[in-house]
């Protein structure tokens, strides 16, 4: 090799050796300056406000209020008087939501379920959503079981009342848009779907306050 192309060598070497130190900084500062996700685990229960929009907080805040409403008002008794002792049977319909944030009301729907069939004061009967899979198995039963444990067609239990509702929303912004107020009003209707009257309505409201502070 001649001494011209030793020299060229050389500084293609000493090139690359540069171009590879540079990546290998870059690549250790991007990592060191790379946002690093730490998570938390906490108590269901424990407030956790990280933005104004409704949230699993408002949703508990909606289902014990209603439950509590629900049980305390006379309906129930009233409803057993006019038919002979017999416990109201209720199934779930849809909730409106009528707010500009994204919100699964099936957060408060289902507790609502829950908790008026575990008081015994009320029977519930399968949701439109899930009434598909339990026909289906049903159907599937009627052709695989054996005859002891096979499950009557056309046999359901029909609902006495229907819960629907809407949530509602007021959001108000400040002129230097630093302060964002937001009111939810939440209705719940047990409907009787013979007569379409109202037998029991239920409200809650929440009322939030964000402070955009430094910027």
């Amino acid at each position: 090799m001649t001494p011209g192309k030793a020299r060229q060598m050389n500084r293609i070497t000493t090139t690359i050796l540069a171009a590879s130190t540079a990546l290998s900084a870059f690549a250790m500062t991007a990592c060191e300056s790379a946002p690093r996700r730490e998570v938390t685990r906490t108590d269901p229960t424990t407030t956790v406000d990280v933005d104004y929009r409704f949230d699993d907080e408002d949703a508990r805040e909606v289902y014990e209020a209603m439950v509590n409403d629900a049980l305390f008002r006379g309906w129930i008794d009233r409803w057993e008087g006019a038919n002979g002792g017999a416990r109201p049977i209720m199934i779930v319909g849809g909730i409106e939501n009528n707010t500009e944030d994204y919100i699964n009301n099936k957060l408060f729907t289902r507790s609502f379920e829950r908790e008026l069939l575990n008081s015994g004061r009320v029977r519930v009967v399968a949701m439109r959503d899930q009434r598909g899979e339990v026909r289906d198995e049903r159907f599937q039963g009627d052709e695989w079981n054996s005859p002891e444990t096979r499950k009557a067609l056309r046999n359901e239990l029909g609902a006495d009342l229907i819960l629907l509702g809407d949530v509602n929303q007021v959001k108000e912004r400040s002129i230097d848009g630093r302060t964002i107020v937001s009111f939810y009003q939440v209705n719940l209707d047990l409907i009787d779907l013979e007569s379409n009257e109202k037998v029991w309505i239920g409200n809650h409201e929440i009322k939030k306050v964000t402070q955009i502070r430094g910027g």
